[in-house]
């Protein structure tokens, strides 16, 4: 089996990519990534274990073709990843997110891909008071949110018995990872505690914000 994860080098993708080791020790796994933070390494003694076979430095607005080279099923983790970028820069938000992932979701199908996996985000329910499911509401409310729910709706009309894809609507992340991200809510209460001996909370306490591990994002895309 060939599995091609897109944004491998972010801060999900090393996870993912040990537990695809773990669950399907034969495969080969192919990763697409720009390489902003190939270097931003947190623990450097995981490499080992969540390194790819092979591993293309490109934009995946742009990808090579040779990247879909006999692959099985594809993980698009690529994203611009938060709001303030996502405020900042809109049409590259849209077109990396969204665009993006349904052009290579096209030429994936054409080439005989037979699963796509998606990494959405529960953002695009908006606020919501209480659980929320498949059926529910929806409201995205940032360039972020409107992108990634863009990207499901064009996705579902690619899947069809021979191409299944699967969009998971993530929480917010959370957990160690060989390239940590500082900026999502637990990490940066845990570093402060850390590193400070307070946890700072800028509000009056009452907002909640639904979690994940990144371990459990792993274990859904596999399922996907």
């Amino acid at each position: 089996m060939k599995i091609l994860i897109t944004g491998n080098l972010g801060y999900v993708g090393p996870a993912v990519i040990q537990r695809l080791r773990e669950s399907i020790p034969g495969a080969t796994l192919v990763g697409l990534d720009m390489g902003f933070f190939a270097n931003c390494l947190t623990v450097p003694e995981m490499v080992s274990r969540t390194q790819v076979d092979i591993q293309y430095f490109a934009d995946v607005r742009n990808p090579p073709e040779a990247v879909l080279h006999e692959v099985d099923a594809i993980v698009y983790l690529a994203a611009i990843s938060n709001d303030p970028m996502g405020a900042l820069f809109e049409d590259v938000t849209a077109n990396v997110n969204h665009h993006a992932a349904y052009d290579l979701a096209v030429k994936a199908k054409a080439r005989g891909v037979k699963s796509f996996v998606f990494a959405s985000s529960c953002s695009v329910y908006g606020f919501a008071e209480g659980a929320r499911d498949e059926d529910s509401p929806l409201n995205p409310l940032t360039a972020y949110a409107k992108s990634k729910l863009g990207a499901e709706k064009e996705l579902s009309r690619l899947a069809s018995e021979g191409f299944v894809v699967t969009c998971l609507r993530f929480a917010t992340a959370c957990g160690m990872s060989e390239r940590l991200r500082l900026d999502l809510v637990l990490n940066d209460f845990v570093a402060s505690a850390l590193v400070n001996g307070e946890i700072v909370i800028l509000s009056d306490g009452t907002p909640w914000r639904p979690l994940i591990h990144i371990k459990d994002m792993a274990k859904a895309i596999e399922w996907g």
